[in-house]
């Protein structure tokens, strides 16, 4: 085989598994889309308030969780898969009952490190639970 043969061989053979791992790679389906950027968004919420000797912003705080709900009203209504609405509702309520214990911690000044910690960890384990639902 000569020096162009093999030039030839050695870039169809980058070009085939150029295509197949980008097969692999491929975007995620919206829902898993929805499902990382809803979790992502409660992380840096609970980041943004569970700040220990940070004043209460009532205003801010409301108007976050307005954003939040609203990012979960359009996930509910984009989602393809009927089956996996009630699966986003069910984080909805779960977003609700996190922002209002952060709101009656914060609003009070009873934030402790441990806080943030705990609602990440909830969070992560709410999503965990949720994306298992939803494969089911």
């Amino acid at each position: 085989m000569n020096s162009k043969d093999t030039i030839v061989r050695n870039t169809f053979l980058c070009a085939v598994a150029f295509a197949l791992a980008s097969c692999a790679t491929l975007t995620k389906p919206e829902s898993d889309v929805s499902f990382e950027n809803l979790r992502a968004f409660e992380i840096s919420f609970v980041d943004q308030y569970a700040v220990l000797g940070k004043r209460f912003d009532a205003a801010a705080f409301d108007a976050k969780v307005a954003e939040g709900n609203a990012k979960f009203q359009d996930a509910m209504t984009n989602e393809k898969f009927k089956a996996r609405r009630p699966v986003l509702k069910d984080l909805a309520d779960q977003f609700k009952a996190e922002a209002a214990h952060l709101r009656k911690k914060a609003s009070t000044g009873k934030i402790t490190k441990a806080l943030a910690a705990e609602r990440k960890r909830d969070i992560n384990d709410n999503y965990e639970h949720a994306i298992a639902k939803k494969t089911e």
